[in-house]
């Protein structure tokens, strides 16, 4: 590739109140068009706004998520322009003084993403494109409620860059409770700013913006098509155009939705109907008191002080629930790789397969961490234990009795093995001739037929001691 991608984004992100931002009305997702929405938040004449003091400490939670100041003055402004979406033409924003500023996130490999600002709006309804129809549809539910908007600098150069920012904003949101962040149902949108640039070049290239991007994967197609575009055109001898483009999936293309040759002049000015924000410096360090430990914060608990390996800690922090789970197992019991192999290996199998959630299962995070101590203590072996999730998942139970019920505790009387092994060896004579021979792979063999033979009450460890010595 001759060209550099140049990238900054635009995060828009729903907060976490029960109701809109500047009224009464519920902030909830869903609901037949157009039922969720008063004389405020539709911009009738004579209305006034009325600010949710939630959503200013919400706003706050995510400056501290994501390494920003928080300002202890912040004021609002009217953000004019007309558009169907908009139905007072004006949207409420934070302009000239934002309430949280100059954060960063590190990103894989190390790099620095540096964001600019943070800032609380109200959002605008939702127009519906009928691509076949060629109609747009308004739906103004969506009016009024709260958001923050995340600008970043123009850092990035890679789509995985951008993926892993996004998907870490994600998460820390989530964990401090200001957003839940489902992009399929539009509470956390994207918008992408990319141009290019020739390699070696410091002058960045004409920006197109693609508006609304609602999963990682979409980002990174919609930018990866982008990139191709753009580099088209210009290999072509032409200009690219400052635009706002929309990511079409079904196409897996980018269209045109406006040009944005000329600035477009927004008449900002003070929202002379709602007074300034301010924080007391006590203020902001009781907010700050209350932020939860945020996944890189419990990633680093995970890896450094319980020993997991990367890729697992990374897996459990990917969901909240699941590592809240987790971290309630390991103060029960501190088995912490025992515990971490059984809810990623059996218990995320069963999860998978059946499409349940972790905050849905019969069991508590009591009932893995007893089970990883019964095998820790080799009062069963590795494998019951799995059989004891699955049981705890099919339909609950105490895992000490249902290790006795279903036979797992471990035998540990070695007295009775040598015969049964003698007899296993025996019915495997190919088998164990072609590992005496060198071919030491087919000892896992064995030991599978031995145990196998001996039942799921002995001691696996005993198994292969006592294979070891008749073997040899």
């Amino acid at each position: 590739m001759r060209y550099q991608p140049v990238i900054g984004l635009e995060i828009h992100c729903e907060l976490l109140t029960g109701s809109k931002v500047f009224c009464t009305c519920r902030n909830e997702f869903g609901g037949s068009e157009n039922t969720r929405v008063c004389p405020r938040c539709s911009g009738m004449p004579g209305t006034l706004p009325l600010l949710n003091q939630g959503a200013v400490k919400l706003a706050a939670k995510a400056g501290f998520a994501t390494n920003c100041t928080v300002h202890n003055y912040s004021a609002f402004d009217r953000k004019n322009y007309f558009y169907p979406d908009l139905p007072k033409a004006y949207q409420i924003t934070q302009f000239e003084h934002p309430i949280c500023t100059d954060g960063y996130i590190d990103v894989a490999g190390g790099k620095r993403i540096r964001i600019n600002r943070i800032h609380i709006e109200e959002d605008a309804g939702k127009l519906v494109h009928d691509d076949y129809e060629g109609v747009s549809l308004a739906d103004y539910n969506r009016c009024g409620v709260p958001l923050i908007e995340i600008v970043t600098e123009p850092d990035f150069r890679s789509v995985a860059e951008v993926q892993d920012f996004v998907t870490q904003i994600a998460q820390r949101l989530k964990y401090s409770g200001v957003c839940d962040a489902r992009m399929e149902q539009g509470s956390l949108r994207v918008d992408v700013n990319i141009s290019i640039m020739p390699y070696g070049s410091e002058e960045f290239g004409t920006r197109a913006e693609i508006k609304n991007l609602n999963s990682v994967k979409s980002i990174g197609r919609a930018i990866e098509y982008e990139i191709q575009r753009q580099s088209e055109i210009l290999d072509g001898g032409g200009k690219v155009v400052q635009e706002t483009r929309r990511y079409n999936e079904n196409h897996d293309d980018t269209k045109a939705l406006r040009s944005k040759e000329e600035a477009h002049d927004y008449r900002y000015f003070p929202e002379p109907d709602i007074p300034p924000v301010l924080f007391t410096d006590e203020e902001i360090e009781e907010i700050r008191k209350e932020m939860p430990e945020l996944p890189h914060e419990r990633f680093k608990r995970y890896t450094e002080e319980y020993g997991l390996p990367a890729d697992d800690a990374s897996l459990i922090i990917a969901q909240k629930e699941f590592s809240d789970f987790y971290d309630e197992a390991v103060r029960a019991v501190p088995e912490y790789r025992m515990i971490s192999n059984l809810m990623l290996g059996e218990v995320s199998h069963l999860l998978n397969e059946s499409g349940a959630d972790i905050t849905e299962v019969r069991f508590g995070p009591s009932d893995v961490a007893e089970t990883a101590g019964l095998a820790a203590e080799g009062t069963i072996s590795k494998g019951a234990a799995k059989e004891i999730v699955s049981i705890l998942f099919e339909s609950g139970g105490e895992p000490k009795k249902i290790a006795e019920e279903h036979g797992f505790i471990m035998d540990n009387d070695a007295s009775g093995l040598e015969a049964v092994i003698g007899e296993v060896l025996a019915k495997n004579a190919d088998a164990v001739e072609k590992y005496k021979e060198g071919n030491t792979k087919l000892f896992g063999f064995i030991m599978g037929q031995a145990i196998k033979a001996c039942g799921k009450s002995a001691n696996p460890a005993l198994i292969k001691e006592a294979l070891t010595k008749k073997l040899q």
